[in-house]
């Protein structure tokens, strides 16, 4: 199947970081991704992304006054991405090539609602390219059925328009994407994870 970046918008909510920020950017232009498919939520940063931003124009960016937690920035670039494919993702993290494309194909292919990639999470103290192509060749055919990782999720439209946004009221670091992982599987909807797409994160 092919694809068209076009197919998904991305949502990234970020506060400071403005290193993992650029790098991540960097990474999904690498992977196809074109500055007009990603939605920068930005909650009230004050180490110069707000600038770094500006400069970028192509990029649909958000500025919160305060930082108002990933639920509601999830919410604002949601409300604002205009694909039926919306990934949420992290700004600490490097997306290996294929990785957009590998997401929908698994989610077509297992009549998935929301899917996330595998992923590594440490110091990138190994060479990502060629350790990515090892890993999507040896585990393309992998998945695991029933969850999905909060540093990254692909969400159909469809799951939004029936069990809604995210809950704000969980507060920063409120467990929100399980939360609403719970509410799309009561609702019926299904979740993976996928081997043959992968991002490095530097958190943990």
């Amino acid at each position: 199947m092919s694809l068209k970046p076009a197919d998904s918008s991305v949502v990234i909510p970020v506060f400071n970081q403005l290193r993992y920020t650029t790098d991540c950017l960097e990474s999904l232009r690498r992977d196809g991704v074109r500055d007009e498919a990603v939605v920068v939520v930005d909650n009230a940063s004050s180490d110069g992304t707000r600038e770094f931003l500006a400069s970028n124009p192509a990029i649909r960016t958000i500025h919160n006054d305060t930082n108002l937690g990933c639920a509601a920035a999830w919410n604002q670039g949601v409300e604002a991405a205009t694909a039926d494919w919306i990934i949420i993702l992290n700004n600490d993290v490097l997306v290996a090539p294929g990785w957009n494309n590998a997401l929908i194909q698994f989610a077509t292919a297992q009549g998935l609602d929301i899917v996330s990639p595998g992923m590594c999470e440490q110091e990138l103290d190994y060479n990502f390219q060629e350790f990515a192509t090892q890993y999507t060749a040896k585990m393309s055919n992998v998945a695991r059925i029933g969850t999905a990782c909060g540093v990254c999720f692909m969400v159909h439209r469809r799951v939004f328009d029936k069990i809604g946004l995210f809950d704000p009221k969980l507060g920063i670091g409120g467990y929100e994407d399980s939360d609403f992982y719970r509410r799309a599987a009561v609702a019926g909807f299904r979740l993976g994870i996928t081997g043959a797409a992968f991002l490095h994160h530097y958190g943990s």
